[in-house]
C-alpha cells in the first residue's frame, strides 16, 4: 500500500499547522483587539483579520486532513480529524461574527435612544387637571 504513508504524513503536517497556527493567530488577534474600559484597542481591524484567519484555519486544516485520511484509507485517523473539524466549526462559528464586526463588514445596530423623562406636568385646556398637586 504505497499511498498509506504519505497520507499519514500530510495529515500529521496539517494537524501540526492547525495545532500551532490557530492558537498563534488567536493570540495575535487578541493582542491587536484587546481593550480595557479606559483605553482603545491597538488595531481592531488588523485583529479582526487575524481572528477571521484563525476561524478559517480551525475548520480548513482538520477538514483537509479528514479528506486526505479518507482518500488514504486511514479510517481512525480520518475519524479523529472529522471530530476536530466539528470542534473547529463550532469555535470558528463563534469567532466569525466578532471578527466580521471588528473588520467592519457587519456592524451591530446602535443602542436605542433613551426615552426622555418628563419632569413637569403640562395642563391642557378642556379637562380636569391630572397633574400632581393641582
Amino acid at each position: 500500500m504505497p499511498g498509506v504513508r504519505p497520507a499519514a504524513g500530510w495529515m500529521t503536517g496539517l494537524l501540526i499547522v492547525w495545532l500551532v497556527g490557530a492558537p498563534m493567530l488567536f493570540v495575535v488577534a487578541l493582542s491587536c483587539s484587546f481593550r480595557l474600559p479606559d483605553t482603545e484597542a491597538k488595531d481592531p481591524v488588523r485583529g479582526g483579520w487575524f481572528l477571521l484567519a484563525c476561524a478559517v484555519l480551525l475548520v480548513v486544516a482538520p477538514l483537509a486532513a479528514t479528506l486526505i485520511g479518507v482518500a488514504g484509507r486511514r479510517r481512525i485517523y480520518a475519524s479523529v480529524c472529522a471530530v476536530l473539524t466539528l470542534g473547529g466549526l463550532v469555535l470558528g462559528g463563534l469567532m466569525t461574527p466578532v471578527a466580521l464586526d471588528e473588520i467592519g463588514v457587519v456592524r451591530r445596530p446602535p443602542p436605542p435612544a433613551p426615552t426622555p423623562t418628563i419632569s413637569q406636568c403640562v395642563e391642557r385646556s378642556g379637562g380636569d387637571t391630572r397633574c400632581p398637586g393641582g
